[in-house]
This record gives C-alpha cells, sequence and structure tokens, in this order.
C-alpha cells in the first residue's frame, strides 16, 4: 500500500530537501511516529490529535511567513479541510510510519467510546483515515496507469 514506508523511497525524495522540509513539521512528525509505542487505543488516538495540532499550527506559521511579503492582513486564517488533508498526506509521506494502515485499524476497532469518538480524537482518526484512502487510491491508479511498473 502507497502509505506503508516500504513504497514511499521512490515517491518520496522530495521530503528529504531543504524546501520540502520547510513543508513538514518535525513535530508533526514525531507524534506520528510515536504511534507504534502507544499501547491503547486512548493513547493513539491522542498521538494523533497531537500530529494533526502540529500541522495545523504548522499551517498557521507558514501562513503567517507568507502573508508577511503583503496581502490580507488577516493573521487568524483558519486551516480548511482540504488543506489539512493535503498536508496530512506530506506529513504521512515524510514520516515513513511502519504499518500505519495497521494502527488506524486498532485504533478504529477498539475505540468503542461514542463520546470520545465524537470529539477531536474522532476528527484526527477521520482524517487519518481519509488521508491513507487518498494515498492509497494513488497507487492503485499508478497500478492501473503503469501495471507493468
Amino acid at each position: 500500500l502507497f502509505a506503508n514506508s516500504d513504497n514511499f523511497d521512490n515517491r518520496s525524495n522530495s521530503c528529504c530537501d531543504s524546501a520540502a522540509d520547510r513543508m513538514v513539521s518535525q513535530q508533526a512528525i514525531a507524534a506520528l511516529s510515536s504511534l507504534p509505542e502507544a499501547h491503547t487505543s486512548t493513547d493513539k488516538l491522542s498521538r494523533c490529535v497531537e500530529f494533526l495540532e502540529c500541522v495545523s499550527a504548522h499551517f498557521t506559521i507558514m501562513y503567517k511567513e507568507n502573508d508577511r511579503g503583503g496581502g490580507s492582513n488577516d493573521m487568524n486564517q483558519c486551516i480548511d479541510a482540504d488543506t489539512l488533508l493535503k498536508m496530512v498526506c506530506q506529513h504521512i509521506i515524510a514520516a515513513r510510519v511502519k504499518n500505519l494502515h495497521a494502527e488506524v485499524l486498532f485504533m478504529e476497532e477498539f475505540s468503542r467510546d461514542e463520546q470520545l469518538l465524537r470529539g477531536k480524537e474522532g476528527y484526527a482518526l477521520i482524517t487519518l483515515q481519509a488521508s491513507l484512502h487518498y494515498l492509497d487510491s494513488l497507487n492503485e491508479l499508478q497500478n492501473d496507469l503503469h501495471p507493468d511498473e
């Protein structure tokens, strides 16, 4: 699957150069990378929330840096869902977390508290699932277009 680290090698080399390094938050990558170290679904969900909060904070910092050159005076720019998904995908690729699909399935299977899943934790899980689904669909498209590769 595309979102597994084994399949990132050829597609994510651009994540390693200095311009691409600015596009990802090292704190967000650290939070996502720590997911396998958490042993309960609640702990894993907390790390997912931390991951999304770091991605969002990184976007805010990038927006403020880009806005210094003029343009809008609105320093309270909100991140929209499309932008968040794009940034989450970038971070998933850069983080190269082994067995990320299994981590997400674990959270989905063992997080039964409806109250928990309706808050930040639920949003974090759904966002991670959507991002993985999108990345997987890109891999499937690549296979459909170039079946011999």
